[in-house]
């Protein structure tokens, strides 16, 4: 790019940064002030509260983004046809649209983090704040890995439970490993059962096998037709992880899962759904940055104003 391109690139930045500084440091307060009194109910510390929002930063900056790519384009070119700067450059020779290219590589670039937040580190930053106001402040029990793919639980002292799938109400799971362990963390026995049902304010597993570790060479199988499971969570719980599950994973877990669905004969469509609109978000600031050129010059003594204000009137 020109020197001139790399001024507006510039100009264009700064003034970006501010305005997602800004939207983002009011979102965060209205926020702050909201979930206060809840988090308070819990006996909660201030700085355990102040770590939940430092983990929501990330994706409430991947969501503020397109409105601050929209008003730092308004806010740039007014302030250059307040100054007179793009009728200077309209005079040395630059079109529309090469005035327009430094908005729309800084759109490009700011595209590419976006979609590198919702792939990799937002999921991450969910994780850990959804660990932050389940555990330490609402004190419920701690899952030892919580995603789409597999639900790990401590069940009791000596026992591990893992879970690979939950119906949408939640009062079915499927694929129930539980694992009996010894004093040294060893396995003593497995217990496994094709599917568990909320039935009468227990879960009921359904074709279970229990196999029971005797010695290094022997090991004892019994078939039962049904088995009580000792887990305290209710369908509720399932309903409202299943329902947070999908931000909690990557795009990349979020494909192979998705594909797993479709290998398994299971319905993917609200998960292929999230996967999509994760990317297409990433593109929306590109489309509010020629939404914020296209309404800001009209009127701005520019020639190509008739073809700026019919690209606003189509958007």
């Amino acid at each position: 790019m020109k020197k001139i391109s790399w001024y507006v690139f510039g100009k264009f930045g700064r003034v970006f940064v501010m305005c997602l500084v800004t939207v983002l440091t009011i979102y965060l307060v209205v926020d702050f002030f909201e979930k206060l009194r809840k988090f308070l109910k819990y006996d909660a510390d201030l700085t355990v509260i102040f770590s939940f929002f430092v983990y929501r930063i990330p994706e409430i900056a991947f969501l503020l983004a397109p409105l601050a790519a929209l008003m730092a384009s308004i806010l740039t070119i007014c302030g250059l046809n307040r100054t007179r700067e793009i009728t200077a450059m309209r005079s040395c020779g630059l079109s529309f649209y090469q005035i327009a290219i430094p908005f729309f590589v800084f759109g490009g670039l700011v595209t590419v983090v976006g979609l590198g937040l919702t792939a990799v580190l937002i999921p991450l930053a969910n994780i850990k704040a959804e660990f932050v106001q389940s555990v330490l402040i609402q004190n419920k029990p701690e899952p030892l890995l919580l995603t789409p793919e597999r639900l790990w639980l401590r069940v009791g002292r000596n026992h591990l439970m893992r879970i690979d799938s939950v119906t949408d109400d939640g009062f079915r799971l499927n694929g129930i490993h539980q694992y009996t362990l010894d004093d040294r963390f060893s396995i003593k026995g497995i217990l496994e059962g094709r599917w568990a049902t909320f039935v009468d304010g227990e879960w009921i597993m359904k074709h279970a096998i229990e196999r029971t570790f005797q010695d290094e060479e022997r090991m004892q199988v019994i078939n039962i037709p049904g088995q009580t499971l000792p887990l305290s969570l209710s369908p509720n719980d399932f309903q409202n992880w299943l329902a947070q599950s999908p931000e909690h994973m990557s795009l990349y877990q979020l494909h192979d899962y998705i594909q797993r669905l479709i290998e398994d004969g299971h319905s993917p469509h609200r998960f292929l759904t999230d996967y999509w609109s994760r990317i297409a978000y990433s593109l929306v600031p590109l489309v509010m940055i020629l939404l914020g050129i296209s309404v800001s010059l009209r009127g701005s003594g520019v020639r190509e104003v008739g073809i700026a204000k019919g690209l606003g009137q189509t958007l």
